[in-house]
């Protein structure tokens, strides 16, 4: 009787051990975190931060975002249901954004956290959707036209008012046999209709996106993974990169990381992307990822610790102006 007792208290503290690591958040206080900005002057480019990859980079007359992730599947729903697209939730996040019309939607990579709500972004903004062959079956399934979808070859320039976009070759951040065999691996052979399982949505050709424009430049970067060599010739003021599960990778595996992106393209600025807690709705004051599914703090390290330069972090909603300092070449 008594080692039943022991047993079934040590089931609820492990229980409950659990529920705190996937509760309980870093935070961010220790970390510099972007000022509010007066108004842009008029032809600059500004970023606002969307949650995990999204990114609304902006000149005032050209609008590009990357990915378009705002439905935010909670866990439970993930592991357990068929998950579909909350246009709530989307239609929110857009209006609190000020998002009324897209020129372009530039697709990181197809897993559900950046191409699940594409094809409604879509929709709602009349932006032409871009990214690889997997992506271009998100988009058919969420019911978007072949003529609004571009399966992109890497390394072509594709432009929008000022601004030019290259897709670079990316890798996805190595994630646990279990994780990886749950949201897919391959390619996306058929149209994917929501409602759907997670695996649905699997990786396909992970990108980065080398952005340009006369009053600055940027790196994408929407998972911490790279390709040896890919960015040779590209250039980027500043480096947009996933730091989600890097701080879990080797020092080596991180010092190549980021020689392959912001070293690469000689950023003065590196700013960390997909540290939200992604499993909830998207707000101003978003919650790191809990310590339970990531160490924040050993992923930001990774990043600014070998990193000569600036290293700040953007709160969701809040534009941020470029400011140029290196020039604005790209390509191969």
């Amino acid at each position: 009787m008594k080692i039943t007792r022991w047993l079934l208290a040590a089931f609820l503290l492990v229980i409950l051990g659990g529920s705190l690591l996937l509760t309980l958040s870093p935070d961010l206080t220790r970390w510099p975190v972007a000022p509010t900005q007066p108004a842009p002057e008029k032809g600059s480019v500004t970023l606002t931060y969307l949650g995990t990859s999204t990114i609304l980079i902006s000149d005032g007359h050209t609008h590009l975002l990357t990915d378009g992730y705002f439905s935010r599947v909670s866990i439970p729903r993930l592991l357990f249901t068929r998950i579909a697209p909350n246009s709530q939730r989307i239609e929110h996040a857009l209006a609190q954004a000020g998002i009324t019309s897209l020129d372009a939607q530039l697709v990181l990579h197809s897993h559900f956290d950046h191409a699940m709500d594409v094809a409604e972004v879509a929709k709602r903004t009349g932006a032409q959707l871009l990214g690889s062959s997997s992506t271009a079956m998100v988009g058919k399934g969420g019911g978007l036209p072949d003529s609004r979808i571009t399966t992109i070859v890497p390394h072509q320039p594709y432009s929008f008012g000022q601004f030019t976009v290259h897709f670079v070759p990316a890798s996805h951040v190595p994630l646990p046999a279990p994780v990886e065999a749950m949201t897919g691996k391959g390619d996306i052979a058929a149209p994917v209709t929501p409602p759907a399982r997670v695996g649905a949505w699997e990786e396909g050709q992970s990108y980065a996106v080398v952005i340009t424009h006369p009053a600055g430049s940027l790196l994408v970067q929407g998972s911490s993974g790279a390709v040896p060599g890919a960015l040779t010739g590209y250039q980027a003021d500043y480096a947009l990169l996933a730091s989600a599960s890097l701080g879990k990778q080797t020092d080596h595996y991180q010092q190549m990381f980021m020689e392959e992106t912001a070293n690469a393209v000689g950023a003065h600025t590196v700013i960390p992307v997909h540290w939200d807690d992604f499993f909830s709705e998207l707000t101003a004051d978003v919650k790191p990822l809990p310590w339970g599914l990531d160490n924040m703090h050993a992923s930001f390290q990774a990043l600014a610790g070998r990193h000569n330069g600036d290293f700040l972090v953007l709160p969701p909603f809040q534009p941020f102006t470029l400011q140029a300092r290196s020039p604005t070449v790209s390509g191969q």
